[in-house]
């Protein structure tokens, strides 16, 4: 697939990055990179699954989001009302947005960016529009916990929450993440949360089996809707999720010095381990924090004793993860790529290939989603 090509392409300029001394040329090659991921992404089709929601929420207002995202759209439909231009328009923004955050973050910027289009980055770039502004917002918002200046921190977190209610959890980042927590503090939550992992412990399950009768029923409702996510097939334990999360949880713990960055991947890895049980969930919440994975490979390449094995384990991850995701049943019908420029869009084809893909959803359920964590 299409994907893998460049998730390789990608891996192939960043070992360039890595060992090239030619900077000038490393910043063309950057900029070169942004300029065809937007050019990729931003003129793409109806590709994925959400666009099925955002597009008539763009053009005819049918589904309604968070204020902040919907005031975004509007503004960029009263310039023009067309969805492929809206598209190019977030997509550029996206892009150079992240541009100046792995600059800011990686030596290796061009590595940062395989990783991040490998590990979750191009899925959320296709998928998660609001969620997206959000996390950008967040991330930019990281060098005001480092000069623990609060008022611009709540400015740009605001305003995220304003595009995905969800971004309302980066509020207590503000005191998380800059404490110094003892080292020996963290290595025992990992290890109980890895036996806890490992030996397929469910109390989350447990605490949604009881019978809790005696509460209001909208609450009991919502117990009722959580119960009916956890997926039955799903498997935990010594698994390449677990050991995914083993390596970059040792990366951080011997090698990080930024202590955001490094307990960012600390909060990453915690929810991985206690709450994946209810997959759905997990996703959602740990998503908030995937940033921190793409920092530490990137960053922790200049820091390891042998370089070279880090590189290959980059490799291995990265193509493991843009293959599994786009190669689920439902996923290899809506992740067919077809460019607006070259090819007449029809709403209607695409409809039915979504109904069709839905029905892979329970066989994938649980699989199709922690590939994604």
């Amino acid at each position: 697939m299409i994907y893998i090509f460049i998730a390789t392409i990608l891996l192939i300029l960043g070992f360039y990055d890595i060992f090239s001394n030619d900077e000038k040329k490393k910043e063309l090659i950057l900029k070169a990179i942004i300029i065809s991921l937007i050019f990729f992404l931003g003129t793409r089709g109806f590709l994925g699954w959400d666009w099925y929601f955002y597009y008539p929420s763009f053009m005819e207002g049918i589904y309604i989001y968070e204020r902040g995202y919907m005031l975004y759209a509007s503004l960029i439909g009263g310039i023009f009302k067309n969805y492929i231009f809206y598209q190019v328009i977030t997509t550029t923004i996206d892009f150079v947005a992240l541009y100046y955050i792995f600059k800011r973050y990686c030596k290796y910027p061009i590595m940062g960016f395989a990783i991040f289009f490998s590990i979750q980055g191009f899925h959320m770039e296709v998928e998660l529009l609001r969620n997206m502004k959000a996390i950008i917002l967040f991330l930019f918002s990281l060098k005001y916990i480092e000069e623990r200046k609060i008022v611009p921190f709540l400015i740009l977190n605001i305003v995220g929450i304003s595009f995905h209610v969800s971004a309302v959890l980066y509020l207590p980042m503000y005191f998380l993440l800059n404490y110094n927590y003892k080292k020996k503090i963290i290595l025992g939550i990992f290890v109980i949360g890895s036996f806890y992992y490992i030996l397929n412990l469910k109390l989350i399950e447990l605490l949604l089996n009881y019978d809790w009768k005696f509460l209001p029923t909208i609450i009991t409702n919502k117990i009722s809707n959580y119960k009916s996510i956890v997926p039955e097939n799903l498997k935990r334990g010594l698994n390449i999720f677990y050991l995914e999360r083993a390596i970059l949880f040792y990366l951080a713990y011997k090698y990080e010095e930024n202590r955001v960055i490094k307990n960012s991947l600390y909060i990453w890895v915690g929810i991985f381990l206690f709450t994946s049980e209810l997959s759905v969930v997990s996703l959602r919440i740990g998503i908030l924090f995937i940033y921190s994975a793409w920092f530490i490979l990137a960053r922790e390449i200049e820091k390891v004793e042998r370089k070279n094995i880090l590189i290959g384990i980059i490799v291995c991850l990265s193509l493991t993860r843009i293959y599994r995701s786009i190669t689920f049943p439902g996923n290899r019908i809506n992740y067919r790529y077809e460019n607006a420029l070259f090819n007449e869009l029809n709403y209607k084809k695409r409809e039915m290939q979504i109904i069709e893909a839905k029905s892979y959803l329970k066989e994938s359920h649980g699989k199709e989603l922690l590939i994604q964590y």
